[in-house]
């Protein structure tokens, strides 16, 4: 077996004179050697080592650099700023070094995989591929506020978990500070668990954050609900068109940033800044959630076939590099350019696009006789579109809001328990509005990007609402597949934010992202109507302004419509057999 060469916390400078650091992994030899490059906030030492020990043992010199202000790197850590110019700058260091070849792919996922379209809209001229894994393009939409809905979940636990332990190493406190310190930073985590964090108010004032001297990403996103010059400053969305490096991208259907995923790869297909851009995109959809590629997602499995070791994921993203930096003719190119796992008949598929052209958008209908409340009351779902219909209501009170269960979430797993899970507890609530189908009759297989387009009026002059899609099997047991929300004053746009007339039916769509999923015969479609999802989302105070204490979560009445002229509806991507 090849020798290999390890060194570790090399300086590699940035600009502006900040040195950050990373370990390099090279086979012991002349080289020279193609580089990949991982930039991580979560530290160098660990991140990805399988995937790293096997590259560097086929021959690539393999940079495992901490981020800003992370770990051993110098400089001040704000999520995301930086990696525009340092994913530049550490791109051209690793071109330039005497073991490179002066080839430079980049790989990892979620944040790492930002850090590597961050450095491919700077167009360093040594980049060569990028493999980003489970990633978002827009900081704003795909994390912060998908639906303009503040995204609690992941902001608040990422910025506990992630922010805070590094932040706590550099004050510089005695040992006995560092342990009451560090006590508790473990209790406020503990505290997401039973939603005692995450309850906490006002949102801006947490304890542990002021006791590291304040972590001004999460002040920022809630200082800034609209989307504005901050969440610009972030996107990659707006600069698709400077990428110019083909890229490989892996998402999953229970994973937070499945639209994200999907987003950018059709994205650069249309508008990729080169040719070689535009036709060097590939996607792989598993029915993963955002962390390990396992076929068992939450409590279904969807079998061993579904599974990383399966699709064997080091073995993909080795062969993708092995084109792109040392010129293997492979046959990887020549294959599909979409990989898709069809869940219900639960097998890989090979598809030559995404969206499938050949998905007809077929409507279902919320259907009821006014009493949809529950899963035990009688609304319908049905391709049938309705004449006159009575509505539903139900009261939202945000001191006691629908809780999470299961979905693509981040980043506590222990206090926000991602991927398929029966929502029939959920559904027992009077404050959730359920429409389920009849057992059909044959199966169905939606596969594609949904939509809820929901007509409805509100007590409050700022709510949200929230719909999800439910497959329902013969005994019962209710799996969710998608959810998503929509912030009513946002029903216009995002930058701005809009009082709603209060008692007045408005139409509000609600993206649920994408999945591939067969609903088969004896199953049953269900969609449920709510206005929470916590602590995936903020309780939604039913006013403008954030709750400043519990006295500002006032309940709402909201009424949703179903008749000809409020015709409330799910959209299915619809496969014909």
């Amino acid at each position: 077996m090849t020798k290999l060469i390890v060194e570790r916390n090399v300086a590699v400078p940035m600009r502006d004179g900040t040195i950050l650091r990373a370990d390099v992994y090279r086979p012991d030899g002349p080289g020279p050697f193609p580089v990949l490059l991982q930039r991580t906030p979560y530290g160098k030492e660990l991140s990805a080592l399988d995937f790293t020990l096997q590259a560097a043992y086929q021959g690539y010199a393999v940079v495992n650099q901490d981020t800003r202000g992370r770990w051993a790197s110098e400089g001040v850590h704000y999520p995301m700023r930086d990696e525009f110019l340092d994913g530049y700058d550490s791109v051209e260091w690793a071109g330039a070094q005497p073991w490179s070849s002066g080839k430079v792919g980049m790989f990892g996922g979620s944040y790492v995989g930002f850090t590597q379209w961050t450095a491919a809209v700077m167009q360093p001229p040594s980049l060569k591929a990028i493999f980003p894994s489970v990633t978002f393009p827009d900081v704003y939409e795909d994390v912060a506020y998908p639906g303009g809905v503040f995204a609690l979940g992941t902001i608040l636990s990422w910025s506990l978990v992630a922010g805070v332990p590094v932040a706590l190493e550099r004050l510089g406190l005695s040992e006995q500070e560092k342990g009451q310190a560090i006590q508790h930073m473990i209790e406020t985590v503990n505290g997401l668990s039973n939603d005692s964090t995450f309850k906490h108010l006002p949102l801006e004032d947490q304890p542990l954050f002021a006791r590291i001297g304040g972590f001004p990403f999460f002040t920022d996103c809630l200082a800034h609900p609209c989307r504005d010059s901050l969440w610009r400053s972030l996107s990659i969305a707006a600069n698709y068109g400077r990428v110019q490096v083909p890229a490989y991208h892996l998402g999953g259907w229970y994973d937070i940033f499945t639209a994200g995923t999907l987003r950018n790869f059709t994205a650069m297909q249309k508008h990729g800044g080169s040719e070689t851009a535009r036709r060097g995109q590939k996607l792989i959809m598993g029915p993963w959630l955002h962390g390990p590629l396992n076929g068992l997602v939450g409590e279904v499995d969807f079998g061993f076939q579904a599974s990383g070791l399966m699709i064997n994921v080091i073995g993909l993203q080795l062969r993708w590099f092995d084109y792109w930096l040392k010129g293997e003719k492979n046959g990887i190119m020549d294959e599909p350019p979409v990989r898709i796992y069809v869940m219900g008949r639960n097998y890989w598929r090979d598809e030559g696009e995404w969206p499938l052209a050949r998905a007809v958008e077929t409507p279902y209908y919320l259907r009821s006789r006014g009493a949809a409340n529950t899963l035990h009351g009688d609304g319908a779902l049905s391709p049938a579109p309705p004449t006159v219909e009575p509505v539903d209501t139900y009261v939202y009170d945000p001191k006691n809001p629908v809780p999470t269960r299961g979905g693509g979430l981040c980043c506590w797993q222990a206090a926000l328990p991602a991927g398929a899970y029966d929502q029939r507890a959920i559904e027992a609530r009077p404050d959730v509005l359920v429409y389920t189908s009849e057992p059909l009759q044959s199966d169905l297989e939606v596969t594609g990007p949904l939509r809820v387009h929901l007509w409805a009026a509100t007590s409050a002059p700022d709510t949200c609402f929230t719909a999800k899609l439910v497959d329902v099997g013969p005994c019962g047991y209710a799996r969710n597949v998608l959810d998503g929300a929509v912030r009513a004053a946002y029903r216009q746009d995002t930058a701005e934010l809009v009082p709603v007339p209060r008692g007045e039916p408005r139409e509000y769509i609600i993206e649920l992202a994408a999945t591939s999923n067969v609903f088969l015969v004896g199953h049953r479609i269900r969609v449920e109507i709510s206005s929470s999802n916590f602590p995936k989302l903020l309780r939604h105070p039913n006013t403008l302004a954030n709750a400043q204490s519990e006295a500002d979560l006032r309940p709402a009445t909201q009424v949703i419509y179903h008749d000809s002229e409020h015709p409330s509806c799910i959209v299915l991507p619809v496969i014909a057999a």
